[in-house]
């Protein structure tokens, strides 16, 4: 009878174990909601979307704070600095940059929330658009181009602007942030250092 049970209790926990996997999986907040999901136990009663948003400009302020932080350790420059200088000096900032966020991952930055909202405000806005517009907007985007985290947007690619109607229906940047299409995808571009902060694949419609 006692091995009989312990085999019995042995399959019983066996059967338990995914369950209770999904359950943890279920309740631990993926990276990119994180602060999303604190701040709706905070304050239940909240509206997720604005809190979403809420921690989406929490998150770009901290960014600001940082390359504010990182930019006041390097040599000052000169009261009338040249291109050179000019040049140097990004490009130091950048490296800061990125050995601070070494470690960054794609939504980091964006909460999935945002990164849905941004994503279903694009295509709405496309599926109004006739076939000459949306050409017009595919012929300045930069094809066959990943974006990565931290890599410096390349010279040679086009910074294809987001027509201005699409733009006012995006969550607000502080003006060196930048959204910049990439083949198929959307980029959070530091337009100070050139640096992709963050991205959103694939919300371009197939052109």
């Amino acid at each position: 009878m006692n091995a009989y049970f312990a085999v019995t209790r042995f399959a019983l926990a066996g059967a338990l174990l995914p369950l209770l996997a999904d359950h943890t999986m279920a309740q631990t907040p993926r990276r990119a909601d994180q602060g999303v999901a604190q701040r709706q136990a905070e304050n239940p009663n909240a509206n997720v979307q604005a809190e979403a948003l809420a921690e989406f400009q929490q998150r770009i302020q901290k960014y600001l704070d940082l390359r504010m932080e990182l930019s006041r350790k390097l040599k000052p420059l000169s009261p009338t600095p040249n291109p050179a200088d000019l040049a140097a000096r990004q490009e130091n900032l950048a490296a800061a940059i990125r050995e601070a966020r070494k470690n960054a991952k794609p939504g980091d930055m964006i909460p999935t929330r945002v990164a849905t909202q941004i994503r279903t405000t694009i295509a709405e806005d496309f599926r109004r658009r006739n076939p000459d517009t949306k050409r017009a907007v595919f012929n300045e985007v930069p094809e066959r181009i990943r974006p990565v985290i931290n890599k410096t947007m390349p010279d040679s690619a086009a910074l294809a602007t987001v027509p201005p109607l699409l733009l006012n229906n995006l969550p607000r940047l502080p003006d060196n942030l930048q959204y910049r299409f990439m083949d198929r995808d959307i980029v959070l571009l530091d337009g100070d250092t050139r640096l992709i902060v963050d991205y959103i694949l694939n919300v371009l419609p197939p052109h």
